[in-house]
């Protein structure tokens, strides 16, 4: 039964009021916090919002803005062309599905460029070009549902745990996925994603099974050893006799939309806290229905009233500490509050492992842009040291900052900051070469930092110190303490023989690796020149 001091009351005022104060009258630091988590889920695109134009940024770098307009000309014109296609009506040919594949190509341009790096291969083949990124696309969109909406679980977590104390922990967003529970959860939100994408092929009744579904993503989040048919069935009791309901009480934030699209941010910092903390709190509200049956609620601390009506009724803010019996996420011998021991034979893996991990991610986002297979930096082998380092420099000296977020959050991105800075700063005043450039990035300091790029390595930085430090770590004990100094030995050998070539023939240079100062410089002016001569020309004063 629900703790006696909760009565089960649908009362949407009383609903809206909660949200409010759960969001905004707990103190800022929980606010803050709600914020950052919501962020997190958006950087990685579980969620939306408008104001993502930074993010994007890096996208229309490395996809769409670099893609041969010709190309994707040419594909959209065999489309249109095809038997299919020409069997449509005119408007929907033109007006909806031709703007339907525009789109995709768009957004899958860079499938273009690896094609074009053979250009008769794409002239012959443009049939089976189209072909192929119709398959891709229908692939990744559904296997990229299936992971994002497996995450959204811990999202759910997160806000559910926040309704009912203060301060929620950010790591509560992985707790869902401990003891191996991960697969089993992948399985039931597919299965979940699946029945109601063909619910909405009926239109209508994707709409009354989005509300009969409802709750299976926030009864994974407490119980996540519920089977598919499990929070199917108690979902379609919790939410029985009230799904117009439910949708009245979204619909009652509507109205959100618009500050959402027009002041930046407002989305992040207003509509999405609020729907997300809404979703708990029509899930917390349904939960204490007295005709079903609580055998698969397993959090009893979700059984008993807000934290914002619990200190309403004259409860002392420092006396309420809810027990949860999902524990966190465990990495052998690491805790989330507790700096890790790190042994000289650790850090040499990980500035090996990250080295790698680099120079995978630059010789692909090349190899997408400019159809080109290039090793990329000033060393021959398959490092990039400039991630090693950041990533050792993070673990070796942030780790100690564990037990204390946000001051780990700021000091990441500060020093990942003057190292990416200084590194471009010394390697173009010994090569005059630029070997990254972030002068078309938005909040830029000169071109060799970025916001964005600043907030990729934050969320690396917290990665490598919770969970690859720990793993890495863990890696090298089994493998024994004479092969990792072995394997180390020898890592250490090739990056000292690279180090001794970059210094006997010149650093790696060629195509696709760095740019001339100069050229940059010139283009830079040719810019800014351009510009001057759009405003001069439009009548306005630059």
């Amino acid at each position: 039964m629900p703790s006696e001091n909760v009565e089960f009351r649908w009362n949407l005022r009383e609903i809206r009021s909660r949200i409010r104060r759960t969001i905004f009258a707990k103190g800022l630091k929980p606010y803050l916090v709600l914020v950052l988590i919501i962020f997190l889920f958006s950087f990685v695109g579980i969620m939306q919002f408008n104001a993502a134009g930074i993010i994007n940024g890096l996208d229309m770098k490395y996809g769409r803005g670099v893609v041969q307009k010709d190309d994707i000309l040419n594909i959209l014109d065999y489309a249109r062309n095809t038997e299919l296609m020409q069997s449509l009506p005119e408007f929907v040919r033109e007006e909806i599905v031709v703007d339907i594949i525009w789109g995709t190509l768009s957004t899958y341009s860079w499938l273009i460029n690896l094609f074009a790096m053979n250009r008769a291969y794409m002239q012959r083949n443009l049939g089976e070009v189209f072909a192929f990124i119709m398959l891709f696309m229908v692939l990744y969109k559904g296997i990229t549902s299936f992971f994002k909406k497996t995450l959204a679980v811990g999202l759910n977590r997160a806000v559910l745990e926040n309704r009912f104390q203060r301060d929620v922990k950010i790591r509560r967003i992985f707790a869902p996925f401990g003891n191996h529970k991960f697969f089993h959860v992948i399985g039931v939100m597919s299965i979940y994603i699946i029945v109601s994408t063909l619910w909405w092929l009926t239109i209508i009744g994707g709409i009354i099974k989005h509300y009969q579904y409802y709750c299976v993503p926030f009864l994974l989040a407490e119980n996540p050893d519920l089977s598919w048919k499990q929070a199917r069935n108690l979902s379609t009791k919790m939410t029985r006799g009230y799904k117009w309901k439910m949708f009245l009480a979204e619909m009652s934030y509507l109205y959100l939309l618009i500050p959402g699209f027009l002041i930046p941010l407002s989305d992040l910092l207003l509509v999405l806290p609020i729907d997300a903390t809404t979703g708990a709190e029509l899930y917390c509200v349904l939960r204490q229905r007295p005709d079903i049956k609580r055998g698969r609620f397993i959090e009893t601390a979700f059984d008993g009233a807000a934290y914002v009506d619990r200190v309403k009724a004259g409860e002392k803010p420092e006396d309420i500490q809810p027990e949860y019996l999902m524990p966190d996420l465990h990495i052998k011998n690491s805790n989330f509050d507790e700096a890790d021991q790190y042994h000289i034979v650790d850090y040499i893996a990980m500035f090996f492992i990250f080295c790698f991990i680099g120079w995978l991610w630059e010789v692909g986002l090349h190899l997408v842009k400019d159809q080109m297979f290039v090793n990329r930096g000033v060393m021959y082998g398959p490092w990039l040291p400039i991630y090693g380092a950041g990533g050792v420099f993070i673990i070796a000296l942030l780790n100690k900052l564990k037990h204390h977020k946000l001051k780990l959050f700021i000091s990441t991105m500060i020093l990942c900051g003057i190292l990416e800075y200084f590194t471009s700063f010394v390697l173009e005043f010994f090569s005059n070469k630029s070997y990254w450039d972030y002068h078309n990035m938005q909040l830029n300091l000169n071109g060799r930092v970025c916001l964005a790029g600043l907030i990729a390595f934050d969320i690396g930085g917290f990665l490598g110190i919770f969970i690859v430090g720990p793993l890495i770590r863990n890696m090298m004990h089994r493998l024994g303490a004479k092969k990792a100094k072995i394997l180390c030995s020898v890592l250490i050998a090739l990056f000292v023989a690279d180090m001794i070539c970059c210094a006997v023939f010149g650093p790696n240079i060629g195509e696709g690796i760095g740019k001339e100062y100069s050229e940059r410089s010139i283009y830079h002016e040719t810019v800014y020149l351009s510009e001057q001569t759009e405003h001069a020309a439009a009548g306005q004063i630059p």
